[in-house]
């Protein structure tokens, strides 16, 4: 099942690109500010190119304090023209910048939601190889000097044929959009190159009968030694899917859980993706729009905690990390702070340099004690302790 680390991943995903595409979005608004104050070569009139630059420079540094403020401060005192053209900047700079950060969350969102259409896939991709067992078992003419045992198949396998019945993986099968029609040959090179090959299935073929463990055991071999990991059916699915890295273990419980409930159909269901999706999105939604809205405030946290360090030194990726990590800390009163600090400690050993972990670590320790001390930190609930 969907757990909580994959949605932080998420988050920190989504994060990280945004950070990216602001920092894009802030150079093409001082593009704008560029063409606003270049010289007009095809005008007769006189072209201050000193001033246009002086003006220029102006405008790009009230570029950055829009940007870090949303406004100038009372006491400068600009241009008008400076001041509109930097604003003028600034608009389409966080116009970009949140359409940018909206769509980034939603697409991983999305990505989220395709794990339980990969798992529904590797479902289907079974049943279509016992579809071409079937079609090997009745072929009349095979290759005298190495005969294929035929006495049985992946066709005759009871849980595959629980599979292939139900009305319910059918349904999600169509509505996941899923259709080997113009896929037949990743199929059918997985059937002969992988599975025809395998000396599990081999033996499993020479036996007229099995037992419902013996059928149970061949069909979780030919999903995790054929389906996850051969070279052919492997190369597909991560061509569908570009964080199958990061989604395959999931899709692999996922799916060995589906088939050992398959044993009788009375007790066969679907493994979930999650308990609650629409609580799992609210969550990254959540956690994302929290971040963005408090960076700057993050920004002093994380500037008086490390004293010695300038902010710019920070590798991105952890930054981005500390803040989604503060984020979780100070407003989800309802996990406990050292569920929040393990985890992304994790994700910083995965995703990070190999000292993110320890550094990550160390900054998270320190800050929430002391943040829980002035208050901001307020975990209460369930098993918490409730420092009002």
């Amino acid at each position: 099942m969907l757990n909580r680390r994959l949605l932080r991943t998420k988050a920190v995903q989504a994060l990280y690109a945004r950070q990216l595409t602001a920092d894009a979005n802030r150079l093409l608004a001082l593009d704008h500010i560029e063409e606003a104050f270049a010289p007009d070569l095809n005008s007769m009139e006189f072209q201050d190119k000193q001033k246009l630059s002086g003006m220029k420079k102006l405008a790009s540094i009230a570029l950055d304090e829009f940007i870090k403020n949303g406004k100038l401060s009372e006491d400068e005192e600009l241009p008008d023209r400076v001041v509109r053209v930097a604003r003028s900047a600034y608009e389409a700079y966080d116009r970009q910048t949140k359409s940018d950060g909206e769509k980034l969350v939603r697409r991983v969102l999305n990505e989220t939601e395709l794990i339980h259409v990969d798992f529904v896939r590797i479902l289907s991709m079974l049943i279509e190889l016992s579809h071409q067992a079937k079609i090997d078992r009745e072929r009349k003419y095979d290759d005298p000097e190495s005969p294929f045992p035929k006495d049985s198949g992946l066709n005759s396998n009871r849980v595959i044929q629980l599979l292939a019945a139900d009305k319910g993986l059918e349904e999600e099968i169509i509505r996941s959009g899923i259709n080997w029609s113009n896929e037949m040959g990743v199929i059918r090179k997985t059937y002969r190159d992988a599975l025809r090959k395998d000396e599990v299935y081999e033996a499993y073929c020479r036996q007229a009968s099995h037992t419902p463990e013996e059928d149970q055991a061949l069909v979780q071999h030919v999903l995790r030694q054929v389906i996850l990991k051969h070279e052919v059916p492997l190369d597909y699915l991560e061509q569908r899917d570009l964080y199958w890295v990061d989604h395959s273990e999931l899709i692999r419980s996922l799916a060995i859980k589906t088939l050992k409930s398959a044993d009788d159909i009375s007790t066969f269901q679907l493994a979930p993706l999650t308990k609650d999706w629409e609580e799992d999105r609210e969550f990254v939604e959540e956690l994302c729009k929290i971040v963005v809205a408090e960076s700057d405030q993050y920004d002093l946290y994380l500037d008086d905690q490390l004293k010695n360090w300038e902010l710019e030194r920070i590798a991105l990726v952890d930054l981005i990390i500390l803040k989604t990590a503060l984020a979780e800390l100070i407003h989800f009163p309802g996990i406990p702070v050292k569920v929040t600090i393990n985890e992304f400690i994790e994700i910083a050993k995965r995703y990070s340099t190999p000292k993110s972990g320890k550094f990550v670590n160390g900054v998270l320790d320190v800050l929430s004690v002391k943040l829980a001390k002035e208050g901001v930190i307020r975990k209460s609930g369930r098993g918490l302790i409730d420092n009002k």
